[in-house]
């Protein structure tokens, strides 16, 4: 296994933040760190094997959660891909994918980790946000069985896609499947349709969508129409669109340049237009 630099990366999961909440302001934390990735394979490695480089992501993205928690950020945004990688082909990625079902079931994986089957990556992520009391925000990836009913199932019976948040007592309160994906990302399908997906929490209602959706109207334009969102971060330049946000200084919570955390103070009124 090896560390990448590649700048994918970084946080590339974007938010938006609804201008209502009972907080005058909030604290988005937006993390990044050099991916640990699998060596590189055409063959699908075993559940167990393929375990080992996700845990060692998720230590990682820990120690920023347990930092973020204790600097008194609400939400963290993790980066796309930052928990397996991105070098992979449809069949390889398979063993890294879960089954991640509707939020609607009112699942903490944290303390029901087998109610939706093997789900050791939704635990941990699940975890994370329970014991330091804080919305986190992950990139990994789902998988859902289709049959020939479906004429857009794919050929191998499976749709693959990404995406989840879980609240402050690790409930998965949010999935969200990338709309517009990058011309390399071969290992994942398209969803059937866009998809607004938004959460609430005590500070304001977020909308999600990630990365290369950035650059299209569907969804991102049109989730921040439909529910009136005013303001957004864009987490892989640390930066935000509201002009009276506050970014505090990078805090690096790991040997490397890339293995650092940023702190954004957002206000949930009005004037963040």
């Amino acid at each position: 296994m090896i560390g990448s630099y590649f700048p994918k990366c970084v946080a590339v999961v974007a938010l938006l933040a609804l201008s209502v909440g009972a907080l005058d302001t909030f604290i988005a934390a937006v993390c990044e760190h050099t991916v640990i990735l699998p060596n590189r394979t055409e063959t699908p490695v075993s559940k167990e094997e393929g375990l080992l480089p996700m845990n060692k992501n998720i230590d990682v993205l820990e120690k920023a959660v347990k930092l973020a928690a204790k600097r008194g950020a609400h939400i963290i945004v993790t980066p796309e891909d930052g928990i397996y990688g991105w070098v992979f082909t449809r069949e390889s990625i398979y063993p890294y994918l879960e089954d991640i079902p509707d939020p609607g079931v009112n699942w903490i994986p944290c303390r029901d980790p087998w109610r939706f089957g093997n789900t050791p990556g939704q635990q941990r992520l699940s975890c994370l946000a329970k014991d330091n009391s804080i919305y986190v925000v992950a990139n990994t990836g789902d998988t859902k069985p289709c049959n020939a009913s479906d004429p857009q199932c794919p050929p191998d019976g499976r749709y693959q896609y990404t995406d989840v948040v879980f609240d402050s007592q690790g409930k998965l309160v949010a999935r969200y499947r990338k709309y517009n994906l990058f011309a390399p990302e071969i290992q994942f399908d398209f969803s059937k349709d866009s998809e607004l997906v938004t959460f609430d929490t005590p500070f304001g209602k977020f909308g999600i969508f990630t990365c290369f959706d950035i650059f299209s109207h569907d969804p991102a334009v049109v989730v921040v129409d439909e529910f009136q969102l005013t303001a957004f971060s864009t987490p892989q330049h640390g930066t935000t669109r509201c002009p009276s946000s506050r970014l505090f200084p990078s805090i690096q919570h790991g040997p490397r340049p890339w293995e650092s955390i940023y702190l954004l103070q957002i206000p949930t009124t009005p004037a963040c237009i």
